[in-house]
């Protein structure tokens, strides 16, 4: 049955509790320390008002809603911030969860998706903090979901990542890749009988357990890689053949291919600003270097 269900967007903003990441909460606070350092925190800030808030505002088909969760511990001047940048956006929701455990903070709002009597069907999409969709997404995703059953998952395998261009400088370059089930947009149709939220999955593995949906015709997402992601060491274990490719004998076809899935898929960036997001965001070191919201 073709249905117009409600699309409903997750990104966790330093949430401080478990979820698929499998960060635990500690008892010493060292782990929450490092979660809310100003340094990191500012950085967040910025890959989320320039990449990830731009390409949400940018879409298509604006009919869609985003729960933003975070932590009752995020100090005041991060909450204050986060506020801001959403204010008098109905479209947006924020919850400063006291919940250390991912589907307890997002139940409620599973839930509340559901009706009071447990039967809407709605279509749930996952989006990290530093990441961006590009445009058509919702426009797609509403299209692609109407038809799929109740537990139906939906990759768009194909976007660009962006990550530093060597190991020992912040300066950065793009390449289009696919990934199949990668995180970026990943969605789920949510009913009676199924209602995990979009973040309750090891992403990789829903293939089997559940149908899957997959689109590779859509420039769906632009995944980033920088110096909050992960420790150096993994970080660099990760990009090494990455890298080795995008410098390899097909530089120029790797390029020319980036510009082309920008343009479909992300009129509003270019590819200079785009490679210079990672650069500018290394010399920011606390709320005072952004610019009010």
């Amino acid at each position: 049955m073709i249905q117009n269900r409600p699309i409903i967007g997750h990104i966790r903003f330093s949430y401080y509790g478990q979820t698929d990441t499998r960060m635990q909460p500690d008892e010493d606070g060292i782990t929450l320390a490092r979660l809310y350092d100003e340094t990191r925190m500012a950085q967040r800030f910025f890959f989320f008002e320039n990449l990830t808030l731009p390409s949400l505002r940018a879409q298509t088909d604006g009919d869609f809603r985003i729960l933003l969760m975070s932590s009752d511990l995020m100090p005041d001047r991060f909450k204050t911030r986060l506020a801001a940048l959403v204010a008098g956006d109905p479209r947006f929701t924020i919850d400063f969860s006291p919940h250390r455990h991912g589907r307890r903070a997002f139940i409620g709002h599973m839930r509340a998706s559901a009706g009071a009597d447990g039967q809407t069907e709605t279509v749930h999409f996952r989006l990290d903090d530093d990441d961006a969709l590009g445009v058509g997404y919702i426009a797609r995703l509403r299209a692609a979901s109407a038809p799929l059953a109740v537990s139906t998952h939906i990759s768009f395998p194909t976007g660009l990542v962006l990550f530093p261009a060597s190991p020992d400088s912040p300066e950065g370059t793009l390449m289009g890749e696919r990934g199949f089930l990668t995180s970026q947009g990943i969605a789920t149709v949510c009913g009676p009988g199924y209602l995990k939220n979009p973040f309750q999955m090891r992403h990789g593995d829903v293939w089997l357990r559940w149908p899957i949906y997959s689109d590779p015709t859509l420039p769906a997402f632009i995944r980033t890689h920088h110096l909050t992601n992960d420790t150096r060491d993994r970080q660099d274990n990760i990009l090494a053949p990455v890298r080795r490719e995008r410098f390899s004998r097909r530089a120029a076809a790797h390029l020319a291919r980036a510009d082309e899935l920008l343009a479909d898929g992300f009129p509003f960036l270019n590819r200079a600003g785009l490679e210079s997001l990672l650069g500018r965001a290394a010399q920011i070191r606390s709320l005072a270097d952004l610019p009010d919201p």
